[in-house]
């Protein structure tokens, strides 16, 4: 997850106090609370990312039922539309850090349309589009929170070519934002349902098999499509190759068994490996920390 923001050292207020930089497009807010506190409100009027850096929120919506929002948790929350948090773990010498990043939606028609251009989705596809009426939750990888922690060098360093460095970096956030969406649609069908069949049948299999080793064979027979074909379709979609696919959605099952009291060594064989130094290190390149430095909380 990205790393902790210094805090101020004189916070104007014990819930929320905010921190905001600006940019093309874009404003970036650092989100400090030092006191427990129910229900505090938060909306705007374009897409909002949040990425929780420490601490535990838990998040009420007008459509969902509540739920946690912990550190290394993204959330995008529909323009126009409220959320609202509790603080139930929020003191004055362990502060909760959250961060928005708050983007023009017509920043992200634009990038929407741009895709649709020059990288047209699977021809049993819709177009590329966002859903800007539900929320959207989802772990981050590794290679996202790199992608954050250069946002987030932009705005606080302020870098040469500060502003095209924000435009890149946002753009690529835009960008995993809307493979979310894909894959959430793709998940939530089943195999012959209208659009995107081939895809949502690989997606399934994997869902299904997730505690054993998948290997590239099974999913090209499951597709119907070569190997070529399969990978262009992943990258494209869900921004990543089939394995790495797997592998992220294995490392996800994982966290989640490690954060529900499971041991490392269980969870390794339970989800088929077979060498808990490999099981360690395929969990560090999804997350940046091996299942122990999980579990310690470092």
């Amino acid at each position: 997850m990205p790393q902790l923001l210094p805090y101020p050292k004189n916070p104007q207020k014990l819930v929320e106090n905010r921190r905001s930089f600006g940019g093309n497009d874009v404003e970036f807010s650092i989100y400090d609370t030092y006191q427990q506190a129910e229900k505090v409100e938060l909306q705007a009027g374009n897409p909002l990312y949040c990425g929780m850096i420490t601490g535990r929120k838990v998040i009420h919506t007008d459509k969902k039922q509540s739920f946690n929002f912990l550190p290394n948790e993204s959330l995008v929350v529909p323009s126009d539309q409220k959320i609202w948090i509790d603080f139930p773990e929020a003191f004055r010498n362990k502060p909760t850090q959250c961060i928005t990043i708050e983007i023009d939606r017509y920043k992200v028609k634009e990038i929407v349309a741009r895709l649709n251009e020059n990288f047209p989705r699977m021809p049993d596809s819709e177009q590329w589009k966002y859903d800007d009426s539900d929320y959207v939750k989802f772990e981050n990888t590794q290679r996202f929170n790199e992608n954050l922690d250069q946002i987030i060098n932009c705005f606080t360093d302020s870098p040469p070519y500060r502003d095209m460095l924000i435009d890149l970096n946002t753009s690529r956030l835009i960008i995993h934002m809307l493979q979310s969406e894909a894959r959430k649609v793709l998940l939530e069908r089943n195999p012959g349902e209208g659009r995107n069949s081939a895809l949502s049948a690989v997606l399934k299999f994997i869902k299904e098999n997730i505690n054993r080793r998948i290997s590239m064979a099974e999913l090209e027979k499951v597709a119907c499509m070569s190997k070529a074909t399969l990978f262009r379709h992943f990258k494209n979609e869900l921004g990543l190759s089939p394995i790495d696919f797997v592998n992220q959605e294995r490392m996800k099952k994982a966290r989640q068994m490690l954060l529900n009291g499971m041991n490392v060594t269980e969870t390794c064989y339970a989800l088929g490996y077979k060498s808990l130094p490999h099981f360690s290190d395929m969990f560090k390149s999804v997350y940046g920390k091996t299942p122990v430095q999980l579990l310690k909380g470092t």
